[in-house]
Order: structure tokens, then sequence, then C-alpha cells
């Protein structure tokens, strides 16, 4: 019976990756992601990233009962674009969804905003960590989505630095200009809360030079809005790690 791993490449958030020896062993949860949902063999080539640009492919020495590996080939992936989605709270538990998508397309920025419509409560990094984490494993790229504590609208506008290319999510479908195809450099995505921002915020967001960008021809969900916004970015380069 084949194992999961030979189907298809697995691999494993390891931030101490640059540190680690030729031949290694690995402990933690990924040790157990390999051995017991990977269910990893000796002779197997699993991929390790630090989620800052490094990755590793190796070869599974033993996998039980500790998972060891040896170092095949070192591979620095260059970032040349950067997308930080900064978002206001959708309603429930969307955001984990939300988290999750948006790293498997590569975002490599979460900004939770505290609006007047709306604040993030029952704030859960550890958990939200955890689904950025599998969303890197799924898209076995080499950047990890960092995510931020929330942070108030109006310091989080009055922090905006130059040389950023910076949208808003358009929640009535209208943009001020034609969707334009998505930058080269960094960019930043400004999403409302479920109740949308209120008329003050997006006046913000005009007087720094934030665009409206129409995600679709009808209002969509803050989380939704989210991973069209990421989904639009990614697009404009497949081979995005």
């Amino acid at each position: 019976m084949r194992s999961p791993a030979e189907g298809a490449p697995s691999l494993v958030y390891l931030p101490q990756l640059a540190s680690l020896a030729p031949e290694c062993t690995i402990e933690g949860e990924e040790a157990h992601y390999l051995s017991r949902v990977v269910r990893a063999r000796p002779g197997e080539r699993v991929l390790a990233t630090d989620g800052a640009g490094l990755r590793v492919t190796f070869e599974v020495i033993e996998s039980r009962p500790d998972v060891r590996l040896r170092r095949l080939v070192v591979q620095q992936c260059l970032q040349t674009r950067s997308l930080t989605l900064a978002v206001g709270a959708p309603e429930g538990g969307r955001a984990d969804w939300l988290i999750e998508k948006a790293a498997e397309l590569g975002a490599t920025g979460f900004t939770p905003l505290d609006c007047e419509r709306g604040a993030w409560k029952d704030w859960r990094a550890e958990r939200l960590e955890r689904l950025a984490i599998a969303g890197l494993r799924q898209s076995l790229g080499c950047h990890r989505l960092l995510v931020d504590p929330p942070v108030r609208f109006a310091d989080w506008i009055e922090s905006q630095t130059e040389g950023v290319s910076r949208f808003e999510a358009a929640p009535d479908g209208v943009a001020v200009v034609a969707q334009p195809a998505p930058p080269s450099g960094p960019s930043i995505v400004a999403i409302g809360p479920s109740s949308g921002f209120s008329n003050p915020e997006r006046k913000a967001l005009l007087e720094n030079g934030f665009k409206a960008l129409a995600m679709a021809a009808s209002r969509l969900r803050t989380e939704t809005a989210g991973v069209a916004a990421a989904a639009w970015w990614a697009a404009a380069d497949p081979s995005i790690g």
C-alpha cells in the first residue's frame, strides 16, 4: 500500500531549518505529521521550509520511533512580491477559513483591524498560527503567512508607509478604476468588517492612497473578499512560494 508521501510531496515547517545538520532528527508536531499523518517511509523524499524562503528536500532515513532525515537539495526562494491583507472582523468563526486559504494562496501578511463597526473578539493567536502553517503545508510554498495581533484602524492607517501598492476591496462591487493587474512589488488590500468600513474610515483610506478594487460584481462577505483578493494577487504569478 502506497503511503500519502508517495502520492504527493509533503512539506513540514521547521523555523530552525538553516541550523539543522545534513543528517538530523526532528521532533514535535512536524515529526508527528510526517510519521503519523503522512506516514512517510524510509527512502521517501519530503520538503521542509523555514517559512522565510529556505526550502530543503530531505530523504527519510527513519520515521519511527524517531524521524530522521538526510539533506539532499537546498533551495533559496526569492520573494519579489508580497501581499498583506488588512481585515476587519468577519462574522463568527469565519476568520479560520480566511487565514488558511490566504496562506494557501501565498499571502504573506495578515493584519486584523479593530474598526468602528466591528472589533476582533476572542482572539486565538495559537489556533490561527496553526492554520497559517496548515496553509503553508498545503501550498508547498517557501514563505509563510505572518499573522499580526489586532490593531485599531486609526493606529494602522497612520502607520502606512510609501512604496506599497494600496487597495480597498470595494464593498459594493464598484471600483474607482478598472481592476488593475496585481503589482510586482509589495501590496496591501484593506477589507472592512462584516458591517463594512465607516464613512470616516473609507475617507481615511482614500486620503492615504487606497484605490477601490472590485473583487466581484456583487457584495461579498468579509472572508470571501479576502480570499478573492489573495486569488487576484496570486494569479499574476503561479510560481509564488
